[in-house]
């Protein structure tokens, strides 16, 4: 086979499950919704600031965003599995729009306070919390549970990370530019959310949900709790989604200590920093698309865990020494680790979960991945107290060892990579 063979090869079995037309259109849709996401994100950070001229506003309005999905996303769960899926993503989609709209006009207008910021970013947050949970339960309906499932998650979250890497920088050069500015992203933004409400239009339904009808939002709730409970094995996978994201990830908020303090390499080395660490994560979960079929993904994800901890005590002991290029391969491993290994723990909780119960599983595990705004503000202020690059030597050891530890100990984890049937959910009368 010659190396172009071998390369048009691993790129079809990377890409695999966009070879399924609806998971396809919805791909290419989510990325309208990241792309939004990315430059909402600079967009808003930057009006906060104008607005306002001090720096808590921005943690003001990144917490109106962050808190609704802490606390509504098992309630997302719970409509994701009561309705048809599709039906969720269209209205909350909907929603999403009218509200980046709403906010572009406002913005335009000169009617925007950071008053409006906040109960704006409340308003998304909360549709958000319904979205996300029904997004990632509606994937196996379309791609099955089996290896498709590992490569479309894994190439969802490598097109959130593309668009990590880019929107930033797009929104940046849009916000320079005098007939576009702040207004002119957030009418792009809104118009990115339509573009996804029009890809989710054209895929086909997959059917109504499979949750018992009869049961009241409070008793879904307890049910989907109930289910986590009772499968040992969802434990310990959300519990190895929660810590790392919670202690580890935060490195990417302190980025800016490192580059301005640390390091002393100004904005521009800030901007450097965070794409070496976001080229990472789009090779890491390439990579993971690519391995969709490989047998052993726990023995896998334990050792993407062991290394994203060992990479970033790395990264931050270079940090230290002030050795800049020693510490770049580090920040390079602990981007393609982390979220390669987020990637396949989604996996396998999809895998390890009834199709009943997607979306209250999804839910709980979306409340896991929404708590990262609310750590960096203790681990910032340890951060303060010690010293970033100890502070995250701390952190990737701790992660490491954590992962490790588990791994070695709780009989639970040696069960994941066995076929098993997940216990029936109790549904409430």
């Amino acid at each position: 086979m010659s190396v172009i063979d071998r390369v048009r090869a691993a790129g079809e079995q990377t890409f695999a499950s966009l070879a399924v037309r609806d998971f396809r259109v919805l791909w290419f849709g989510f990325m309208g919704s990241w792309m939004a996401m990315q430059m909402q994100q600079v967009a808003r950070g930057v009006l906060a600031y104008q607005i306002t001229g001090n720096a808590f506003s921005l943690g003001l309005v990144t917490l109106a965003m962050g808190l609704p999905r802490i606390v509504l996303s098992p309630l997302g769960g719970v409509v994701a599995d009561r309705f048809a899926k599709r039906t969720v993503l269209l209205w909350t989609q909907c929603a999403l729009g009218l509200i980046s709209l709403w906010g572009a006009i406002m913005v335009a207008a000169g009617w925007m306070t950071i008053d409006w910021l906040v109960v704006l970013g409340l308003m998304q947050g909360s549709a958000f919390a319904l979205n996300m949970p029904a997004r990632q339960a509606y994937i196996p309906q379309i791609v099955g549970r089996g290896d498709g499932l590992a490569n479309a998650i894994a190439l969802n979250t490598a097109g959130m990370n593309l668009t990590r890497v880019v929107g930033p920088a797009i929104a940046g050069l849009l916000i320079a530019v005098s007939f576009v500015n702040i207004a002119g992203v957030y009418f792009l933004v809104a118009l990115c959310y339509i573009w996804v409400w029009a890809s989710i239009y054209r895929v086909e339904e997959r059917g109504e949900s499979k949750m018992g009808q009869r049961a009241g939002v409070r008793g879904s709730l307890t049910d989907g709790f109930r289910y986590i409970a009772r499968h040992h094995t969802l434990l310990v996978l959300i519990s190895l989604g929660f810590v790392p994201l919670a202690i580890g990830m935060p490195y990417l908020s302190l980025m800016p200590v490192i580059a301005l303090g640390n390091l002393d390499i100004g904005s521009g080395g800030l901007g450097f920093l965070l794409t070496i660490a976001g080229i990472g994560a789009l090779c890491g979960t390439l990579v993971i698309a690519y391995l969709a079929h490989y047998e052993h993904k726990r023995q896998l994800q334990l050792v993407l865990g062991v290394l994203f901890g060992l990479s970033l005590l790395g990264f931050a002991f270079f940090v230290l020494r002030g050795e800049l290029l020693l510490a770049l391969p580090f920040l390079f491993v602990t981007g393609m680790t982390g979220d390669a290994y987020q990637a396949l723990n989604s996996t396998l909780i999809m895998m390890n979960t009834d199709e009943a119960v997607y979306g209250r599983v999804m839910g709980v595990y979306m409340v896991a991945q929404s708590i990262r705004p609310i750590t960096v503000l203790p681990i910032s202020a340890i951060a303060d107290a010690i010293g970033t690059p100890l502070t995250l030597m701390f952190s990737g050891g701790f992660c490491a060892a954590f992962v490790g530890g588990l791994a070695a100990f709780y009989p639970g984890y040696r069960r994941i990579s066995e076929p098993q049937t997940a216990p029936e959910p109790v549904l409430a009368d």
